[in-house]
């Protein structure tokens, strides 16, 4: 009498039709999140901003490594290269979202951006130096992490099209920083 292996199923998202699902799903619903809460959160702090920008971005960048970790583990087939297209999709977005807002655009420093709000006196110049550097730190920090998870998308679909909501995400708290500067004196650009 032979006795029957018990076959050990594969981890969820190294199933294609699973993780495809899986990868649909959280990256849309985090896209739609991303764009709901960048409006949502425009005038509120700066932690707030970043807790309701950063979360949802994260969420699926989390399932992109679960899946990269599985995929390796189970030496499973590589997806088609086509996915990396998910990566220069984020990296255009990146590249042209909106930072600054409209009333901010042919500023280039904090003294001017104080000019421009009529109050050229050393606190809002600090405030203005602050929010342009948090700001630009926060962009390119974003380009940074959209490149670092290049290389998972060779075993992770998921972490190549996370990188989408992830541009989202940092553009959009780039530009708050500029924004919550605004809102404390109250200019519209009107």
């Amino acid at each position: 009498m032979t006795q029957v292996q018990p076959t050990q199923s594969k981890p969820f998202l190294t199933r294609s039709f699973q993780a495809g699902v899986t990868g649909w799903i959280v990256v849309f619903v985090a896209m739609l999140i991303e764009l709901i809460a960048g409006v949502v959160v425009n005038a509120m702090s700066v932690t707030v901003a970043a807790v309701a920008l950063i979360v949802p971005a994260a969420i699926p960048v989390g399932i992109g490594i679960v899946q990269w970790v599985q995929m390796r583990s189970v030496r499973a087939e590589r997806p088609s290269w086509w996915h990396l297209g998910a990566i220069a999709a984020a990296l255009f977005t990146w590249v042209v979202w909106p930072v600054t807002p409209s009333a901010l655009l042919p500023i280039h420093n904090a003294h001017d951006a104080c000019t421009m709000v009529y109050t050229a006196t050393p606190d809002c110049v600090a405030r203005a130096m602050s929010a342009m550097t948090n700001s630009d730190i926060t962009w390119w920090v974003t380009g940074a992490l959209i490149v670092a998870i290049a290389p998972l998308a060779r075993r992770s679909r998921i972490a190549a099209w996370a990188t989408i909501p992830l541009a989202f995400a940092g553009c959009q708290l780039a530009g708050h920083f500029l924004e919550v500067f605004l809102l404390h004196y109250h200019f519209s650009g009107a």
